[in-house]
């Protein structure tokens, strides 16, 4: 057969009247669109579903900077799926040097940002905050100031009940009552909270926490991190404590955003102090 004579297949496609002949190369062509078509929906389905997840909010970009903001000095803001502040923060950003930290508690990155979670339509708040300072402690014997969950009460006051559920190698998992009264404005929540302790590479130690439970569905997130690195100022050793704390609350109270920014730096200041007074005596 030759070239003009060749027969060509085709096929019709629509509805009576409005007939479209496609050739094999085109309905190849058409079929490769409808499967295109296909799989990106897939993909776009997925990925909402992924973001509409409870606890897993599509968080604003104030709160996202929190974290970026706190990676530029070197800390390490992500360890083994947890969210962390380890290493030494850049104090001469705020005092000088580190000499500036001995016996001392300087509290910074003090944020509380209100926020509508889009997928659920909640309103949301985060607050965060860290301090840090310089002591002539056993590094050791802060880790277990911080790891003495039965007595936690002695570095936290807003501890009203706490028990350890599990514990084994470097992971705790503990209940938690917490609460706090300031003139009329009540804040408690009940969580369980999976702690891992750290033995890092650089020989410092860390303490990772965050949220496994929220009973009362108060919150949506509650990570902390504990830090201690031995480091030489004039010639002695001390050990560099350092702690961040953040809370995320579901449809909080008038005034807690407000009791939040009241507290926090005191508290932070007040944690460390505790940790190292009772570390002295280890």
């Amino acid at each position: 057969m030759n070239k003009a004579g060749k027969l060509h297949h085709s096929y019709s496609v629509g509805t009576p009247g409005t007939t479209f002949r496609a050739r094999p190369g085109q309905l190849a062509l058409l079929f490769l669109l409808i499967l295109l078509f296909t799989v990106c929906t897939a993909i776009g389905f997925a990925q909402a579903g992924r973001q509409s997840q409870p606890g897993s909010p599509a968080l604003p970009l104030e709160v996202l900077q929190v974290e970026t903001a706190a990676s530029r000095d070197g800390s390490l803001t992500r360890y083994q799926g947890f969210e962390t502040r380890y290493g030494l923060a850049a104090s001469p950003v705020f005092t000088g040097s580190l000499s500036s930290l001995v016996d001392k508690v300087e509290t910074f990155a003090l944020e509380v940002i209100k926020f509508k979670d889009p997928a659920t339509g909640e309103n949301r708040l985060y607050g965060t905050g860290e301090a840090h300072g310089l002591f002539d402690v056993p590094m050791e014997g802060a880790l277990a100031v911080v790891l003495d969950y039965p007595n936690l009460k002695a570095i936290s006051p807003r501890v009203k009940n706490v028990k350890v559920l599990e514990s084994a190698d470097n992971r705790i998992l503990v209940y938690e009552d917490i609460g706090i009264n300031f003139m009329g404005i009540s804040i408690g929540y009940l969580l369980d909270v999976e702690v891992f302790s750290d033995k890092l590479p650089d020989g410092a130690l860390g303490m990772r926490a965050r949220l496994s439970k929220s009973h009362d569905g108060k919150l949506y997130a509650s990570d902390s991190s504990w830090y201690f690195q031995r480091v030489d100022v004039g010639g002695k050793p001390y050990t560099y404590i350092r702690t961040w704390s953040s809370s995320g609350l579901r449809n909080p109270g008038l005034g807690v955003a407000g009791v939040m920014k009241l507290f926090t730096a005191g508290e932070l200041k007040d944690q460390i102090e505790a940790v190292v007074k009772l570390a002295a005596k280890r």
